[in-house]
């Protein structure tokens, strides 16, 4: 009895803080707006193009302003839009190391050794994570996909930094 009663005042300590949603619920609830906007676009037109690919829409998420809060990242921004527009999306890694495997069920390597998914600001690859990069009012942000290591989206790799 003693064991009962102390696994149930657990499972209330446990449940206290706790929030259960459905999809919806969770799609739909919005984060506090910020005062500042950034536009943002998910596309994977390299993929829709690639041999064999099952991919047949190239626009994920056509451009559109997000708020967002001053120190925000591209990765902030990315994971509001996928949650605004129900896209599903995953990503390793944590704090400044953050990597975006995969976008709308399309990931990394499903189009070649060299595919993934890249991102630009204002038409530059900035040489950092997503986390890392710190949003300004006004940034354009693009998700692109990449079936050679970013040369068919216009980001030239130059190796290592020195």
């Amino acid at each position: 009895m003693k064991k009962l009663l102390s696994l149930t005042l657990l499972l209330i300590i446990l449940c206290s803080g706790c929030s259960i949603k459905s999809a919806d619920e969770y799609y739909n609830s919005t984060e506090p707006k910020g005062k500042l906007n950034a536009t943002i676009s998910i596309n994977c037109s390299t993929a829709v193009n690639y041999k064999n690919s099952k991919v047949k829409t190239a626009d994920i998420l056509k451009p559109r302003s997000i708020s967002f809060n001053k120190g925000d990242t591209v990765f902030d921004l990315l994971k509001r839009a996928c949650k605004e527009n129900k896209i599903q999306f995953e990503y390793e890694g944590e704090g400044n190391s953050v990597y975006i495997s995969g976008i709308d069920y399309l990931y990394e390597f499903d189009c070649g050794d060299l595919s993934g998914w890249e991102y630009s600001v204002n038409g530059k690859f900035p040489n950092v994570g997503c986390n890392s990069y710190k949003l300004n009012d006004g940034d354009i942000v693009k998700w692109l996909y990449t079936c050679d290591l970013g040369a068919d989206i216009g980001n030239k790799y130059k190796g290592e930094d020195k």
